[in-house]
């Protein structure tokens, strides 16, 4: 075996030299970024002499940031959701030849490890060097030497129990075997731990709990109000197979109808001719209730009995129970929808049946349903008392997006027929601890690549579409602005009247009822690289995190004071963050509105301190130190140094000049450092506003990325301006996202990175290509089959 290390400018060209010179099984040992580029060493079975490398072009992106734009975006819907490729891979058409093979490396410095006072020459032997005259062989045999003593000193750790980062303490291992015990399936185990968030991968154990529990409790469909349900009536049939419990949660059902409405508006039919007494029980049931109950034959219409019943509100139908083998049970069903009046079909699925079973029953039964019409309206979880584990009932309730409303656990009626708690019951069917004799060893989830699974290799179009349907719902609950952003991505497709229209209603401000805006964003007066529109300001929360709701140049006044006054009297908002400092205008106008702002400013702006105009690069040393305040910078994270002085402008108006210093927190190397001005207010709340304004750097340049991700390329394009609005936006999420500490937020992460393939570190360029995906999907979802994104209602009138 040999080593050999490739340098290339960047990653995309160190990566082509190793496929030249190794072929594409080389195994990467490690990358790092050198003064050169990127720095990669290789393994390979035998010696293969690289290729002539190429022209490295002036590509610097790290190993981690997405390509410089992901696909098409306006030829009709398929190229615009033509997503951004996962991996730096070039493409096949500039895949080089295999080389010829040369006598030697392209240069020394690739090849060998560089000389040192300490060791022999590169090109020396070794003493005892079984490879004399071979500095690759050498070196080699060296590496892996290194390497195997690693090896076993970890092996060693593991065995006397010591951590060490391995999949023994993995918690996708972990949830995993949790999940396997309480009866969920791999497929559903597999769709939830490809998006754990990789910060929890070996975070405490319950911190991870807690995450798997949001997870399915997000997945879990339940009936959210029980009153308008009950008021708005209807007739209701009761389906499942035999004892199931149909007639006892009839009953149990019309009884919570009677002590909230009385027994006149509710009437019960019983079908079931076949079981001994089953008529006899059902009319106890309404004697004791004071409601009607008729009886008819399994194979007699509907209609002309619903017809007499036209004055009730609620019509309960206790069905025959059937296998899901019997051959009959279509017929059955479709006789539930012949009638003129709808009849909502609710499956009863007994808790304690085994998971194949349950699968069999939803799939045999939503078949019929939907051949008479209509598919289920929901479900019943009936002996959930007798159930020793619930992950498979709840798992077929997931993935066949069966809404549950009722739990029932018991014989009395009605009080054992409750509304579903789906934190209760998650709790409850992860609370199983104990082995069983019938699970099997769990499927280790790590089997095959996450991104292959997304690519469809193994994980169910279903899974992706719950996965999807969760993060937009997450997105447009909790971020200010994200319903219209999401209504706006449409548009690229049509003609640029429509886009125009929409643009009429979000230009004159922002649309972002979710969320109060409190501040503003004012982007600098330049416009975006390579055309001549300029990007919308953006509202900003009362956290200082972005909302999803830009407004756009073309829709604001045209002087700087009266854009502040538009802002401050249509948004309510009473702090701005300036490119620059404000002008003696605008100065006046914030200070007559109580307003504060701050402003970036530069290195060599000059004010007045101690009577003196000096340049705040001068200052910088006598400032009073402020507070330290820990920030994410570009995917990073830091510690904000700051101080301030008290200095007036060149005109007399006093202000605070502040001085910020963003410190690794591992290595205390200083990463930058920024000037600002602000507003002469008080300052203990201005380190945060630092950090904030600091953030919204990489606002701007995310949305220039997007912004070039849009360009048109077919048919009418796209309106600049929508174009514009769509960047700032889309950008806006994506720095949300990367700032947001909140558990909701970092459950979307987890989504989000997993549609990249699960190993991308955390970013808000790398966010940013993710909701890039997850747009361009959703609308591949919603042209194959809306039901998948949730985006149609399933309940039948």
């Amino acid at each position: 075996m040999s080593v050999q290390r490739f340098v290339g400018a960047n990653s995309r060209e160190a990566m082509r030299r190793v496929r030249a010179a190794l072929g594409d099984d080389a195994l990467i040992l490690a990358n790092r970024r050198v003064a050169e580029g990127v720095e990669i060493l290789a393994l390979a079975e035998e010696m293969v002499p690289p290729a002539e490398p190429g022209p490295t072009g002036d590509d610097t992106r790290t190993l981690d940031e997405p390509p410089d734009r992901p696909g098409g975006a306006h030829a009709g819907a398929a190229s615009r959701t033509q997503p951004p490729p996962v991996a730096d891979a070039p493409p096949a058409a500039s895949r080089p030849e295999p080389p010829k093979p040369r006598p030697e490396p392209s240069t020394p410095a690739e090849s060998a490890p560089p000389a040192t006072p300490a060791d022999p020459h590169p090109g020396d032997p070794h003493p005892g060097d079984p490879h004399p005259g071979d500095p690759f062989a050498a070196f080699s045999e060296r590496l892996l030497g290194e390497m195997q003593d690693l090896r076993a000193l970890l092996v060693g750790r593991r065995d006397a129990g010591a951590p060490v980062g391995t999949a023994e303490d993995d918690n996708r291992a972990t949830l995993n075997r949790q999940l396997q015990a309480a009866g969920y399936g791999n497929a559903l185990a597999r769709e939830l731990l490809d998006a754990l968030p990789l910060e929890l991968v070996h975070a405490p154990a319950d911190e991870a709990l807690a995450w798997l529990e949001r997870q399915l409790v997000s997945r879990l469909a339940v009936l959210d109000d029980e009153s308008r349900l009950l008021d708005e009536g209807g007739v209701f049939a009761l389906l499942g197979p035999t004892g199931v419990g149909k007639t006892t949660t009839t009953a149990k059902l019309a009884a919570r109808y009677v002590m909230r409405h009385g027994a006149d508006g509710v009437a019960l039919v019983t079908t079931d001719s076949y079981r001994i007494g089953a008529h006899e029980q059902l009319r106890i049931y309404a004697r004791l209730m004071g409601a009607e109950v008729h009886a008819l034959d399994a194979e007699a219409p509907l209609d002309d009995l619903l017809a007499r019943l036209a004055d009730k509100r609620l019509v309960i139908i206790d069905t025959v129970g059937m296998s899901q083998r019997d051959r009959r049970l279509v017929d059955q069903v479709a006789m539930l929808g012949q009638g003129a009046r709808p009849v909502r079909r609710l499956l009863l699925l007994n808790a304690a049946s085994h998971g194949e079973t349950l699968e069999e029953v939803v799939e045999t039964y939503q078949r019929a349903s939907l051949a008479a019409g209509a598919p289920l309206f929901g479900a019943i979880l009936t002996k959930v008392d007798e159930a020793p584990r619930l992950g498979a009932v709840l798992d077929i309730a997931i993935r066949h997006d069966l809404r549950l409303h009722y739990v029932s656990q018991g014989q009395q009626v009605p009080e054992d027929l409750r509304l579903v708690d789906p934190h209760e019951l998650v709790g409850q069917s992860l609370a199983t601890a104990d082995d069983s004799a019938f699970v099997g060893e769990p499927l280790a989830w790590q089997a095959t690549p996450s991104a292959r699974r997304w690519r469809g290799l193994s994980r169910s179009l279903l899974g992706q579409g719950r996965s999807l349907a969760v993060v937009m719902a997450q997105l447009r609950a909790r971020v200010g602005g994200f319903t219209a952003l999401d209504a706006a991505w449409p548009l690229l497709t049509m003609p640029l009247s429509r886009q125009r229209l929409h643009l009429d209603r979000v230009r004159g401000m922002p649309a972002a009822r979710e969320e109060d805006a409190a501040m503003m964003l004012w982007p600098r007066h330049v416009p975006i690289r390579g055309s001549q529109c300029r990007l919308p300001a953006l509202c900003l929360n009362a956290r200082a995190l972005p909302l999803a709701a830009p407004w756009p140049s073309p829709g604001q006044p045209a002087g700087e004071a009266e854009k502040l006054s538009a802002a401050e009297v249509r948004l309510g908002t009473d702090r701005h963050f300036l490119p620059r400092c404000p002008s003696a205008a605008a100065r006046r106008h914030l200070l007559d509105a109580g307003s504060d702002w701050l402003a970036l400013a530069q290195a060599n702006t000059r004010v007045v301190f101690e009577g003196e105009r000096l340049p705040l690069k001068a200052l910088a040393e006598q400032a009073d130190a402020g507070h330290e305040v820990a920030c994410r910078y570009r995917g990073r994270s830091g510690r904000l140094a700051t101080g301030w002085l008290p200095v007036s402008l060149n005109d007399g108006t006093p202000v605070q000049a502040w001085f910020a210093v963003l410190h690794d927190p591992d290595t205390g190397r200083r990463r930058l450092t920024r000037y600002w001005l602000a507003a002469d207010k008080e300052a203990a709340s201005r380190p945060a506003l630092l950090a904030a304004h600091l953030v919204a750097e990489e606002w701007s340049s995310l949305a220039g990325r997007a912004w070039q991700w849009l360009a048109p390329e077919a048919g009418e394009g796209v309106d600049t301006e929508l174009r514009a609005w769509l960047a700032t936006a889309l950008a806006a999420v994506a720095v949300r996202l990367d700032q947001e500490g909140d558990d909701w937020a970092m459950d979307v992460r987890g989504h989000l990175l997993a549609l990249l393939g699960g190993t991308r570190k955390r970013s808000a360029a790398a966010l940013l290509e993710a909701l890039w995906h997850l747009l361009a999907a959703r609308d591949a979802f919603v042209l194959a089959a809306a039901p998948l994104m949730g985006e149609v209602t399933t309940h039948h009138e």
